[in-house]
């Protein structure tokens, strides 16, 4: 086998047939990326003449990324251990100072109350990095800006129409549609100006929730607006009396699965419900074009009663799937040490300042 450098073209033809990798792991994200920083690369795995593995890979402030990958056409532990071990050639060839692996490997999946419905043995894929020096960067609860490992779906594939699909609610989310469908209306943007209202929303949930640091931007999602054309929508709830922009939300169109990305909703205007509305809508007009599923993305994966994220979305009948997350290889130890002192110094600490005082003796 060899890893070797591939073009977009090649990767996006071999990830067309192949399932999972998500938004992570398509094309039209190069552009996005490099835009705010980012060196992109596509990597391939080629036994013999045959591409069998591919992954979009970043990198930037030392670190080399790979999100959800990489893509394979079987899974297959020696094509990864073979992946994960040229990658580490490949990021000392490139000077990074670590390099991160988060696969698109299941764990497990749950109901929204965490109790467990499959679970997925990957005692092989933990041997493997852990045989190449990898570092398991943990079961992690919080949300993450680098991979969400804790995603919310909802299998279509078993209703026949909206009647039953809405059957499969909570009672309380039937209730709140009922109340407000009459008052409420959906707006597809058609024009990439329109982007400038459109944030708002997402910006009063982001203050809300304090994360409001993610690096998104007007700039970043013109940016998704021109790299994904007609694969990606910008949709607005709106009331119908006065045309106030209630709640926002970003959707890519895959073949094999629709993605909610981001959405949020003025924080003053929240009795209107404009999220549950567009949730419904959604459902509506995938099951209208054949979608059999939909991803409402990322949660934490803390099922307290106190994880209201996840309480709105399981209104929907929604599952929670599990991924593995990542993995850590230092490619130059002494490198990160001072990156790591770095970080803790910016957060305040004396004790900081004299290890870094040491580490570069």
């Amino acid at each position: 086998m060899i890893l070797k450098e591939i073009d977009g073209k090649e990767f996006a033809k071999f990830r067309k047939n192949i399932k999972g990798g998500g938004f992570y792991q398509r094309t039209e994200r190069k552009i996005v990326r490099e835009k705010m920083g980012w060196k992109v690369w596509f990597l391939g795995v080629f036994n013999k003449d045959e591409l069998v593995a591919a992954a979009f890979v970043m990198g930037k402030d030392g670190n080399l990324l790979v999100q959800m990958g990489p893509l394979m056409k079987k899974y297959d532990t020696k094509v990864l251990r073979y992946f994960a071990k040229a990658l580490q050639d490949f990021a000392k060839e490139k000077q990074y100072v670590t390099l991160e692996i988060y696969p698109a490997e299941l764990l497990s999946t749950r109901d929204v109350k965490g109790g467990v419905i499959n679970e997925f043995n990957h005692d092989k894929t933990f041997k493997l990095f852990k045989d190449l020096n990898y570092s398991y960067m943990g079961r992690t609860v919080a949300v993450d800006p680098k991979v969400i490992r804790w995603m919310t779906v909802k299998d279509l594939s078993q209703f026949k129409d909206m009647a039953e699909v809405q059957a499969s609610y909570k009672k309380n989310v039937r209730n709140k549609l009922r109340k407000i469908s009459s008052g409420l209306k959906i707006h597809v943007l058609t024009d990439k100006k329109e982007l400038a209202e459109w944030i708002a929303p997402l910006n009063s949930s982001n203050r809300k929730n304090g994360v409001e640091g993610w690096g998104r931007g007007i700039d970043y999602y013109e940016d998704i607006w021109d790299a994904f054309g007609d694969q990606v929508s910008f949709m607005e709830v709106r009331t119908k009396e006065d045309d106030k922009l209630v709640s926002s939300r970003i959707v890519f169109n895959f073949k094999d699965e629709t993605e909610t990305f981001s959405s949020g909703t003025i924080q003053e205007l929240r009795q209107w419900n404009g999220m549950t509305y567009m949730q419904d809508w959604q459902i509506a007009e995938c099951l209208k074009a054949g979608q059999k599923r939909i991803n409402f993305y990322g949660i934490e994966g803390d099922f307290s009663n106190n994880n209201h994220l996840l309480e709105f979305k399981s209104g929907f009948g929604v599952i929670v799937e599990e991924y593995i997350g990542g993995f850590r290889f230092v490619v130059n130890p002494m490198k990160y040490r001072v990156q790591k002192t770095k970080r803790l110094i910016r957060r305040g600490g004396s004790f900081a300042k004299r290890k870094l005082k040491a580490i570069k003796k």
